[in-house]
């Protein structure tokens, strides 16, 4: 199957099985442009694809992210940087207000830090605040960490962004898609489905972590809430709200680890080996 066929295909207003069923049927040019297919997106598309910093996967392929196939209309494209996950890996999303106080900030960080550190994969998004800081900490380390974006791989808001470079960023998205309120909900759909758990640091009553944590437990997942986001405040209020519905609160990474029976033989502790804002750490075996 060629490829332009495939990027032709994923324009058309179908779901992801009749769109793999037709293309299997190997159609020509001139069926798919008659079914709606745009020429000039596919060849940009193609065009991207050729200068070498992305890849791209379709649904029913080996390599898409099985996650994906359990949800009501999963994207029969991807494209993604610096590799796909392991279907194996354990992945855990770590969301959070844009705008976090210091206490959240660090604790991200923390628990990201942790987390890395015990071989788990964050999975967060291209946000500022939280998601960033969670970033930070997994850079500094050099750990894995996926990134799902609200636009496409060739946005200024994902090239602009060295910190990204480091991980493996993944987009349902045309490549020159900017950011809209949309995209970023269907965003946050596919990092609730990726990931096993969610942490939310930290959340005002209407945000996208809240939008996070309610895909994750409409997809069966556990969500806990950091101790971090029950204080009082405005920017507490969406946390605090999950925890009275029932979501457990937890400290760190390590109450994660205890209830997802993750392994957590690598501390946090005070050291000079990684920096954020006035603290220093280092990390142990327990």
């Amino acid at each position: 199957m060629k490829l332009s066929t495939l990027l032709s295909i994923s324009q058309l207003s179908l779901g992801s099985e009749e769109k793999l069923s037709l293309a299997s049927s190997t159609p020509s040019r001139d069926d798919l442009i008659h079914l709606g297919a745009n020429t000039e997106k596919t060849e940009r598309m193609l065009a991207f694809l050729a200068q070498g910093s992305a890849r791209v996967v379709f649904y029913g392929m080996e390599c898409y992210p099985k996650q994906f196939y359990h949800l009501e209309n999963p994207p029969f494209r991807l494209m993604y940087t610096n590799g796909l996950p392991n279907q194996a890996e354990r992945m855990l999303m770590v969301c959070g207000t844009r705008y976090p106080d210091a206490l959240a900030s660090q604790s991200s960080y923390e628990l990201a830090l942790e987390a890395g550190a015990n071989e788990v994969t964050l999975v967060t998004s291209n946000s500022r605040g939280i998601d960033r800081n969670c970033l930070y900490a997994l850079k500094d380390s050099n750990r894995a960490a996926v990134v799902l974006c609200d636009c496409g791989l060739a946005a200024k808001r994902i090239t602009n962004n060295a910190l990204l470079r480091s991980f493996c960023t993944i987009s349902a998205y045309e490549p020159d898609e900017q950011a809209l309120s949309f995209r970023c909900l269907s965003r946050n759909v596919l990092s609730a489905a990726l990931a096993e758990a969610c942490v939310v640091m930290q959340a005002p009553s209407k945000s996208g972590a809240m939008h996070c944590a309610t895909c994750a437990l409409d997809l069966g997942k556990d969500v806990y809430v950091h101790s971090t986001g029950i204080r009082c405040g405005e920017v507490n209020a969406g946390s605090r709200s999950l925890v009275d519905m029932g979501a457990e609160t937890i400290d760190g990474y390590a109450d994660v680890a205890i209830r997802q029976k993750w392994p957590a033989t690598v501390r946090i502790q005070a050291g000079s080996l990684y920096r954020f804002g006035p603290s220093c750490y280092s990390l142990g075996h327990a």
